[in-house]
């Protein structure tokens, strides 16, 4: 994965410029997608690059929802120009949507748990 086009791919989902500050997120991002991916699996493939920026963006959101969740306010008003909710939940839309176009590109982490046998087996 190229870090450059993944640092512009944030910048473009986030608003956010300065992608020096956030550069350990945008690396933790990549290297979970790296992790993720199967045996065999293209490392270049432009998508990853989209996933790790849009995990990345993920992680950001969170990471300034907290904060700015805990900033006070004049008199104990709320911010209007904040909408938490409305932004993680974009970003965590935008880190599946992108995930879903990998998927073939990533492991399958879904568990299922089959048993063998009815419940007259057991004594």
């Amino acid at each position: 994965m190229d870090m450059q086009t993944v640092a512009s791919l944030f910048t473009l989902f986030s608003g956010q410029q300065d992608t020096q500050t956030y550069g350990p997120l945008l690396t933790a991002a990549v290297l979970e997608v790296t992790q993720s991916l199967r045996t065999g699996a293209d490392v270049q493939d432009a998508r990853l690059c989209y996933l790790a920026a849009a995990l990345a963006n993920l992680r950001y959101t969170q990471l300034t929802g907290a904060r700015e969740h805990m900033l006070a306010t004049y008199a104990g008003t709320a911010a209007v120009s904040v909408d938490e909710k409305g932004r993680l939940g974009f970003a965590q839309r935008l880190a599946e949507g992108y995930r879903s176009l990998c998927r073939e590109l990533l492991q399958d982490t879904a568990f299922v748990f089959l048993t063998v046998g009815g419940w007259g087996d057991v004594q």
